[in-house]
C-alpha cells in the first residue's frame, strides 16, 4: 500500500511540474509580437533588414531588437550577419544548405514553401515512438501489480542486492521516455535527408525523385490542372499527438495521367493553399496568414525574457 502511494504521488508531482513548465510556456511575449508584426508587414518579400529599422519601427529599444532576432534566429525563423537579418519563410523547413541549393537551381525565386516528404514516416512513427513505450509501459504495470508473479520474482532475481523493484520500474519508465525521445531524433535527422519539395513564387513546384536528385522534378504554374489533400488513417492518428500535422498532397498535371503525390509532408493544407495560390496567380492567402504562420514557426507563446 506505502508503495501505491508512493507512486501516486511521484506521478502527481511529475504532472504538476509539466503544467507549471507549460504555464510559463503559454505566456505571451509582447515584445515578440510586435517585433513579427514589423518583419511581416515590412520585410515579408523583402531580402533583408535592419535591426534599427525594426527598433524605429517598434518603439523598441536597439538591444531588446537584437535579443529577440536572436532567439528568433535560434529557432529558424530569420537568419542573420551582424546587424543585418533575413527572414526564412515560415513555411520553409530545408536546412541553410538544401535553402540556398532551391534559390540556386529556382534563379533565386521567392520560396515561398519548403519541406522534406518522407513515405515511410508514419509507419516508422508508429512503431517505434508508440508501440515501443506503450510494450514498456505494460511491462511496468504487470510487474508493479503483479499481475504474473512468475514475472515479477523474475525481476527481483535479476536485480543486485539493496535495489528495489519500485525504483527499477521507475527507472525503466524514465529511459522509455529518453529512448523515445532519442529516436524521435533520429528519424526527424533521417527525415531531412529524404525528397525535398520546394514552391517558388515564379518556378512552380520542384522536387528531388531521387535522394541524390537536384530538383529534377518540375511543376510549372500553367500546367497545374488540380491539387487535393489525402490523409490516412495513419496520418490522423498521428496528427493527434504529433506538433506538426502531415498528409499527403496530390498535385494533378495537365497532358500526364498519373498525378504527382508528395508524402507525409508538414502542414498539408497550408502546402495546399501555396499551390493553389501560386496557381491562381494570387499570393493574398499567405499575406494574409503570414503573421500566424510565423508565431507558429516562432512558437511565439515562449517567453523571450
Amino acid at each position: 500500500m506505502l508503495n501505491l502511494v508512493w507512486l501516486v504521488v511521484s506521478i502527481i508531482v511529475a504532472f504538476g511540474t509539466c503544467s507549471f513548465i507549460g504555464w510559463k510556456i503559454a505566456r505571451r511575449s509582447p515584445d515578440l509580437e510586435k517585433v513579427i508584426d514589423a518583419i511581416v508587414s515590412h520585410y515579408l518579400d523583402e531580402r533583408r533588414f535592419h535591426i534599427d529599422k525594426i527598433a524605429e519601427i517598434t518603439g523598441l529599444t536597439k538591444n531588446r531588437v537584437e535579443r529577440i532576432l536572436k532567439k528568433l534566429e535560434a529557432r529558424g525563423v530569420v537568419r542573420g550577419r551582424g546587424k543585418m537579418y533575413q527572414l526564412v519563410d515560415p513555411l520553409v523547413f530545408l536546412t541553410s544548405t538544401d535553402l540556398e541549393r532551391a534559390r540556386r537551381i529556382t534563379k533565386d525565386d521567392n520560396i515561398l514553401y519548403g519541406a522534406y516528404q518522407n513515405p515511410y514516416l508514419p509507419r516508422l512513427y508508429f512503431l517505434a515512438m508508440y508501440l515501443v513505450f506503450a510494450a514498456d509501459v505494460v511491462f511496468v504495470l504487470l510487474v508493479f501489480f503483479n499481475v504474473l508473479p512468475s514475472l515479477t520474482n523474475w525481476v527481483q532475481s535479476i536485480l543486485p542486492e539493496g535495489v528495489s523493484v519500485n525504483a527499477f520500474l521507475l527507472f525503466l519508465l524514465g529511459m522509455g521516455i529518453i529512448f523515445v525521445d532519442a529516436l524521435d531524433n533520429i528519424i526527424k535527422a533521417w527525415a531531412r535527408e529524404k525528397y525535398s519539395v520546394v514552391v517558388g513564387e515564379k518556378s512552380g513546384i520542384s522536387y528531388d525523385k531521387s535522394l541524390a536528385d537536384e530538383l529534377s522534378g518540375r511543376i510549372r504554374r500553367g500546367v497545374i490542372e488540380d491539387v487535393d489533400l489525402q490523409f490516412t488513417l495513419f496520418q490522423k492518428l498521428l496528427n493527434y499527438f504529433i506538433r506538426v500535422p502531415i498528409g499527403d498532397v496530390v498535385v494533378k498535371v495537365k497532358g500526364q495521367k498519373e498525378p504527382v503525390v508528395f508524402k507525409n509532408m508538414p502542414y498539408p493544407r497550408e502546402l495546399f493553399y501555396v499551390i493553389r495560390s501560386i496557381q491562381l496567380g494570387s499570393l493574398g492567402w499567405r499575406k494574409r496568414h503570414a503573421r500566424t504562420l510565423m508565431m507558429w514557426r516562432a512558437r511565439a507563446m515562449v517567453p523571450t525574457g
